[in-house]
Formats: structure tokens, C-alpha cells, sequence
């Protein structure tokens, strides 16, 4: 699950810091480095290669937080995700 992994030491204090115990994020952090840091975190509940759809994507986001819309959006600015003009949704090869 999740929250198993945000705070069971897998993550550092400067990052878990933004997620409550059951795993929800409390808010998106303002510091671009710590911001980057969180939307990793956010990014290992999705599977490589496979393509989302606005829909998917946003039903697994909002699990973690309402407004989804930022997320997806900090995503692709800072290069996590990579959307087409068809609102798909995948992963970034790293």
C-alpha cells in the first residue's frame, strides 16, 4: 500500500512530510526541489510504459490528492509524465 512505503523510513522526513499516515498528500510543497521530490513519490503508483487516460490518471491522483488537475500538471512541467494531444498519460523514460 501506499502509505506503507511514505512512512516506514523508505522515504526521507523532507519529503514524508507532506503525506498524512494513510498516504494522502497534505499539500503540494512550494520548493521546486522538494515539489519534484513528492511528484516522484506520486509517480511509482504508476506502471512504465503504459499510457493512461485522463480519466485513469485522474481516478489514481485523486486517491492521493483533490486536485488532480495540479498534479497532472507539475507532472509534465517538470518532466515525470508526458501527455499527447488525446489527454494520454505516461511515464517519462528516466
Amino acid at each position: 500500500m501506499f502509505n506503507s512505503w511514505v512512512h516506514n523510513g523508505a522515504v526521507n522526513k523532507a519529503v514524508g512530510q507532506f503525506f498524512n499516515p494513510d498516504g494522502t498528500l497534505i499539500h503540494i510543497p512550494a520548493r521546486s526541489s522538494k515539489k519534484v521530490e513528492v511528484l516522484k513519490l506520486i509517480a511509482k503508483r504508476f506502471q512504465a510504459e503504459v499510457v493512461y487516460t485522463e480519466r485513469e490518471l485522474n481516478q489514481i491522483l485523486s486517491e492521493i490528492h483533490p486536485d488532480t488537475a495540479a498534479i497532472r500538471r507539475h507532472m509534465i512541467v517538470f518532466g515525470i509524465m508526458e501527455r499527447d494531444a488525446k489527454s494520454n498519460y505516461w511515464l517519462t523514460q528516466e
